[in-house]
């Protein structure tokens, strides 16, 4: 039995908040844009076009705000898929913190007085677009696979979740498509669809990561939602009541045990009906 590591009630996925916190905060400054820019229809004009309206800052500060927010958030998401293919977990993780930063980039307000800022803007852009993609791909590969790990004992990420990533990487084909002269009429819809699916996935991760975590044992990864707190003190009192029979009651492992049973009584005592489920 490894070393317990206190979860979300020491506040250690911080991080997951923060990234939940800043994507939908880009999200809402996204909408109050498109609809305070005169004209404006996802029918007919790009992500990138409400950079050269009115409320183009509004627009600056969604993608600041939405890249650098989830920087931490990816780096945390690394940390919950331990055990599991590390060489894709880091590319993952490389992947979205370059692409992260590029979507802060996308926030720069254009300088119409440079001609290369188009081009500057276009790369970050496609970054954006195609980076978020790939790493999504990429961890719900992960994600789909984690019942197959042996090891693995991080949070349960639904099937669907995996699923939903496999058609961002469909749907960033289909946008790619769009760049044909005979469909290109299409290319703004299909860059709003892309966008609304990479920012719902975010935000589906973030609320999978928090409802599951409570705590977990350092290098195994064992968690609980809190519908299960009855079974965790259960697990934990049984695990003490070993230890103490072992001589090994004065031990870091023991203390770190008791701190956690004596949370979960006080839990369980004052909501005992809705941690049940009732």
């Amino acid at each position: 039995m490894g070393e317990i590591l206190m979860g979300s009630r020491s506040g250690s996925n911080l991080e997951v908040f923060f990234g939940l916190f800043g994507i939908l905060v880009s999200v809402i400054l996204l909408i109050i844009t498109i609809f305070l820019t005169p004209d404006y229809s996802p029918l007919k004009y790009t992500v990138s076009t409400l950079g050269d309206g009115a409320f183009k800052s509004l627009f600056s500060i969604s993608f600041v705000i939405g890249g650098s927010s989830c920087i931490p958030f990816y780096i945390y998401l690394e940390r919950e898929l331990i055990d599991i293919k590390e060489n894709i977990r880091r590319l993952a993780t490389a992947v979205s913190i370059f692409t992260n930063v590029c979507v802060a980039l996308v926030g720069i307000i254009r300088d119409e007085s440079w001609d290369s800022f188009l081009a500057f803007h276009g790369f970050v852009a496609m970054v954006s677009f195609v980076g978020s993609s790939i790493y999504i791909v990429i961890y719900s590969i992960l994600m789909y696979n984690t019942p197959k790990a042996g090891m693995y004992r991080g949070p349960a990420f639904k099937k669907y979740l995996a699923y939903f990533g496999f058609a961002i990487g469909a749907t960033v084909v289909i946008f790619f498509l769009t760049f044909h002269p005979l469909i290109y009429i299409f290319q703004p819809l299909i860059e709003w669809i892309l966008t609304l699916f990479i920012f719902s996935w975010i935000i589906i991760t973030a609320l999978q990561i928090i409802s599951s975590k409570f705590f977990s044992f350092k290098d195994t990864g064992i968690y609980f939602k809190r519908s299960q707190f009855p079974e965790a003190l259960e697990l934990f009192e049984q695990a003490l009541k070993v230890l103490e029979n072992v001589k090994m009651s004065e031990t870091p492992i023991t203390e770190t045990l008791k701190e956690n049973i004596e949370y979960l009584k006080k839990t369980l005592e004052k909501k005992p009906s809705k941690l049940n489920g009732n």
